[in-house]
C-alpha cells in the first residue's frame, strides 16, 4: 500500500505569511505564540490521556537532525502537545563566531516537524525578540569559573536571556534538552529555579552518528578529512569511561587529574588536524572543575572541545552514567 505524502511547504514559502504546514501551526509573533500555548494547555484533558505533562517544548536553532528529533519524540511521548522553536539567537554568538554562516534550513525543518506531528512551531524574528531599546539580560553569576564558560561568557548570557523569553512566551510544562550541552543545562536549571518559572527540564542522552560523533548542526562544516577524524573525540572519551569503570569496580576511583591526562593523551594519539581547546572534569551538581588530586566521582562530567579549522566541536560523557534526567524545581508541583 502506497504511503500518503506528508505535509509540504508551498513553493513560495515565506515565514512572514505562512500560518500552517499541514495541521501544524507556524507562529511568528510572541503574543500569538503565547495565545496558542494557552489554547493548547486549555485543550489538554484533565487526565492528560495518560501523559505526564500538558505542554512540552523543544527550543532549537533549526538545521534539525536526529538529536533534535529524539527530543521531539520524548516530548510527544510524555506531553499532550508539543511546541518547537526555531530561532538563530544572535545574542549567543561571539564577535568571531559563525552567526552569518550558521545553517538555516527552515523549509526543510518545518516539513520534518509537521511529519513528526508537532502541534506548533515558533519562528520569531530578532526584531520581535530584541526590539529597539532592549536592555535586560539574564546572567549566571560566577559562570566564568566553569571551564566551558571562561572564553564564552557572552554565549551563556545569550542562552539564558533567549530561553527566559522563550519560556515566558511558550509557558511549557516541560522543556527538553540534550546532555551534550551540559553547561547549558546547568544554566537552564538555575534560570528555571531562580526566576520561579513554572516548568521542568528533561535532559536526554547524547544522540550520536553510527561512528560515535555527537550529532550537531555544525558537523556540516567539516571537510571530508575532518569528518573522518572527528569520531576520535568520542573514541577518546570512551577509553576514559572504560578506565573509570575498571577503577570504580576495583574500589579505587581515579583522580580528576588522572582522567584529564589520560584524555589528553588519547586525543593527542588520535587527532591529526584537530586541535584540543580544553578537557575538563566538572562536578555533577554544578560543573565546577574538580581539583586534580580529588577523586572523579560517578556522575562527574568529562567534557572536551576540539577545533577543526573554524569548527568547534563539543562532546561530553558522565562518568558511570548516561541516563535521562527529569528535573523539576522546588517551586513547581
Amino acid at each position: 500500500m502506497e504511503a500518503e505524502p506528508g505535509p509540504t511547504c508551498p513553493d513560495d514559502f515565506d515565514p512572514l505569511t505562512v500560518d500552517e504546514v499541514g495541521s501544524m501551526a507556524v507562529v511568528r509573533l510572541p503574543r500569538a505564540m503565547r495565545e496558542r500555548s494557552r489554547a493548547l494547555r486549555r485543550a489538554a484533558p484533565e487526565n492528560l490521556n495518560g501523559k505526564r505533562y500538558a505542554l512540552g517544548f523543544v527550543p532549537t536553532m533549526g538545521a534539525l537532525h536526529e538529536a533534535h528529533m529524539a527530543l521531539v519524540k520524548a516530548s510527544k511521548s510524555e506531553c499532550v502537545s508539543t511546541v518547537v522553536s526555531i530561532y538563530v539567537n544572535p545574542k549567543q554568538f561571539g564577535a568571531n563566531e559563525d552567526l552569518s554562516k550558521y545553517p538555516r534550513t527552515l523549509r526543510r525543518d518545518l516539513k520534518i516537524l509537521a511529519d513528526a506531528g508537532v502541534d506548533a512551531v515558533f519562528v520569531p524574528s530578532s526584531g520581535d525578540m530584541y526590539p529597539p531599546g532592549f536592555k535586560m539580560y539574564a546572567d549566571y553569576e560566577g559562570i566564568e569559573s566553569r571551564r566551558e564558560a571562561q572564553s564564552r561568557h557572552q554565549h551563556f548570557r545569550g542562552v539564558s536571556t533567549v530561553c527566559l523569553k522563550l519560556f515566558n512566551i511558550v509557558s511549557p510544562s516541560m522543556v527538553y534538552c540534550g546532555q551534550k550541552d551540559a553547561m547549558q543545562c546547568l544554566v537552564l536549571k538555575a534560570l528555571i529555579n531562580d526566576f520561579n518559572l513554572e516548568t521542568g527540564l528533561t535532559v536526554r542522552p547524547i544522540v550520536r552518528e553510527v561512528d560515535g560523533l555527537a550529532m550537531s548542526s555544525r558537523n556540516v562544516y567539516l571537510s571530508p578529512e575532518h569528518r573522518a577524524e572527528a569520531p576520535s573525540i568520542y573514541q577518546s572519551l570512551g577509553k576514559v569511561q572504560e578506565h573509570f569503570s575498571d577503577r570504580e569496580q576495583s574500589g579505587m576511583l581515579p583522580t580528576a587529574g588522572e582522567i584529564q591526562r589520560m584524555l589528553q593523551a588519547e586525543l593527542s594519539s588520535r587527532l591529526k588536524d584537530g586541535i584540543t581547546e580544553y578537557v575538563s572534569v566538572g562536578s555533577e551538581d554544578d560543573m565546577l572543575e574538580v581539583q586534580d588530586e580529588a577523586p572523579a566521582l560517578p556522575g562527574s562530567f568529562v567534557s572536551v572541545v576540539v577545533r577543526f579549522g573554524a569548527t568547534r566541536l563539543l562532546d561530553a560523557v558522565r562518568l558511570g552514567k548516561d541516563v535521562q534526567e527529569h528535573w523539576r524545581p522546588c517551586n513547581v508541583e
